[in-house]
């Protein structure tokens, strides 16, 4: 297991993506680094993940988020309708509780007004990220498996392959990520320092879980369904646009 991916890690047992959280082990935008690799840079024990991990298995034996057997339409409908939604969902609430925060008790927590900022910054470029995958890609990849499915041409698209289009997705999800990143650095780990009020409490912990989401969000297209389209688009032929057979 050290020299295994992270990302297949939590591919084989979805469960154990609540255990990275709680390490701050990237098995989205950095899935393809090996255990090893993770925990030398973080300076952790591998040994003493690779142990929690059995624990896990041993205590939750069964996985209930089968990805790998779910077809690409069901899951960008998994995406949109579960991760897409909880953050338009999440956002605005959390946009008003941090101003309110902010407003009422910014001298006693000054870090709180560069938690807002970088938070807002990532709700513009979170939303316009979703909308370019809702409004061009999603539906593209869609009609690429219907295309399949009916031994039909491959459907025209306003770019030469998927592959440009995916990169640029998978770079917005890294830019997004170490915004995250630093809100995690500035929060201390999304602890909730003493003293808090009921407020500040439930904006942490509501920052922690929409990063918890948004993590296995990513990792559901960086990790699964990206992957999935770029096979399926080898499976046309380059000339006659047709499936191969």
């Amino acid at each position: 297991m050290r020299t295994q991916a992270v990302k297949d890690i939590v591919l084989a047992e979805g469960a154990t993506a609540h255990l990275f959280e709680r390490y701050g082990i990237d098995y989205c935008c950095h899935g393809d680094e090996t255990l090893e690799d993770v925990c030398a840079k973080k300076d952790l024990d591998p040994d003493i993940i690779i142990e929690e991990i059995g624990a896990l298995k041993r205590s939750r034996p069964y996985s209930f988020l089968h990805s790998d057997l779910w077809d690409e339409e069901f899951l960008i409908e998994y995406i949109v309708k579960n991760h897409h939604r909880y953050s338009r969902a999440a956002i605005p609430q959390l946009l008003h509780q941090l101003a309110h925060l902010n407003t009422t008790h910014g001298d006693r927590f000054p870090n709180f007004k560069s938690v807002m900022l970088l938070f807002q910054h990532a709700a513009r470029e979170i939303e316009q990220h979703m909308r370019k995958e809702e409004m061009i890609l999603f539906p593209y990849f869609k009609s690429l498996v219907s295309a399949r499915e009916f031994s039909r041409r491959r459907p025209l698209a306003p770019f030469v392959t998927v592959g440009g289009p995916i990169s640029r997705m998978e770079k917005e999800h890294e830019e997004t990520a170490q915004i995250f990143a630093k809100i995690r650095a500035l929060l201390d780990g999304f602890t909730v320092p003493s003293g808090a009020c009921a407020m500040h409490s439930t904006v942490i912990k509501g920052l922690e879980a929409f990063a918890n989401d948004l993590h296995q969000h990513v990792h559901l297209e960086n990790n699964v369904l990206f992957p999935r389209v770029r096979i399926l688009e080898e499976a046309f032929d380059r000339r006659s646009g047709l499936p191969l057979s």
